[in-house]
């Protein structure tokens, strides 16, 4: 059951792995749409260079709408989430177990 304060985390990337996080804002009557924010993260540990543990920190930006689906017994949330500015991407959420979750970038 998904309920507002629910954090999700999207894992994404080719050559670098990039992790989203988004918090549940409300859920529909039926259930079945989420509305979200996106949220900030901070680092809590360095793995190696250009790569960290991070977890979510704060909500920002504006609010926007996730399907919810199940997979295995488990809630995803699916759909276009902001990305940049001005522009979206299309994503697949888990639900965040509250562990620091890797990433790594180019300088």
């Amino acid at each position: 059951m998904i309920k507002p304060g629910d954090i999700f985390y999207e894992s994404w990337g080719y050559d670098q792995t990039n992790i989203d996080f988004c918090v549940v804002e409300q859920v529909s009557p039926t259930g079945k749409t989420v509305l979200c924010r996106m949220m900030s993260q901070r680092i809590v540990k360095t793995e190696e260079y250009m790569a960290e543990y991070v977890v979510p920190d704060k909500a920002n930006g504006e609010v926007f709408r996730l399907h919810v689906r199940e997979y295995n017994g488990k809630p995803r949330l699916i759909g276009k989430y902001p990305y940049a500015r001005e522009d979206t991407r299309p994503g697949y959420f888990f639900k965040w177990d509250g562990k620091p979750l890797y990433q790594s970038h180019y300088a």
